[in-house]
């Protein structure tokens, strides 16, 4: 069983510390002005390929927010930390004596961002109502889950889509597969407590609570035994 703080905790100055049985959980809040002096010619160009301001604040202030504690991690300056990217996308620190894994995920006005010394997938999502639902069902879920799905009142039904969809996603962002992988070949449990089968069976899960309108979900290799929850800026 994964241990936990209650709740999401302001950062200080102690806490800035990876061991290797604990992931530290970062929420960042995406309303407020970015630092985009922080961010790589990359980072620029893809935030000028979104087409809405609000787009691209939110794109920037993710990224910026990312380079501030992976910053802090490894004692370097936001602007100096450098990306790599594997074949399917997945980003690792170029420069990483220290073996840190982390993975980033944002939505609305509300980012996660996770932090280990193991591989690990962060996913959240913005609670709304789904238009085309039946056929995202029938694309993204297991036939035991849509029965599962299927009981809920039709008004809860968006809702607990994307927490399983956020649950599938954290474990591919974790396995570095990405969305080329069959979301039907994961299968979700959520009650009485959250659980997975997945062709990689070695990883656990965890759903998250980000804030009010919000679900997410971590997953993290066996080794994590305490989840630590950090808010950023609020």
């Amino acid at each position: 069983m994964i241990s936990e703080q209650s709740r999401w905790v302001s950062a200080t100055a102690d806490c800035y510390t990876t061991l290797d049985n604990t992931a530290d959980l970062w929420r960042i809040s995406l309303d407020r002005s970015p630092c985009t002096q922080w961010l790589s010619e990359d980072e620029l160009t893809r935030l000028h390929r979104y087409r809405f301001e609000k787009d691209q604040r939110r794109f920037a202030v993710a990224r910026s927010g990312l380079r501030q504690i992976l910053g802090r991690y490894t004692q370097t300056n936001p602007e100096d930390i450098v990306f790599d990217y594997s074949p399917r996308g997945k980003p690792a620190l170029k420069f990483n004596s220290q073996g840190l894994e982390f993975n980033l995920s944002h939505s609305g006005e509300c980012a996660l961002c996770g932090v280990a010394r193991t591989p690990l997938g962060v996913d959240i999502e913005q609670l709304r109502s789904m238009d085309r639902l039946g056929g995202l069902v029938q694309r993204c879920l297991t036939p035991r889950e849509q029965r599962s799905l299927q009981q809920q009142p039709a008004s809860e039904q968006s809702t607990a889509f994307l927490k399983y969809w956020t649950c599938k996603e954290a474990y591919l962002k974790a396995t570095g597969q990405g969305i080329s992988e069959s979301l039907t070949a994961i299968e979700v449990e959520l009650t009485p407590s959250p659980s997975l089968k997945a062709p990689d069976p070695m990883w656990q899960l965890r759903v998250l609570f980000p804030g009010p309108g919000y679900t997410g979900a971590l997953v993290t290799t066996p080794s994590i035994r305490k989840v630590r929850l950090w808010s950023l800026n609020g």
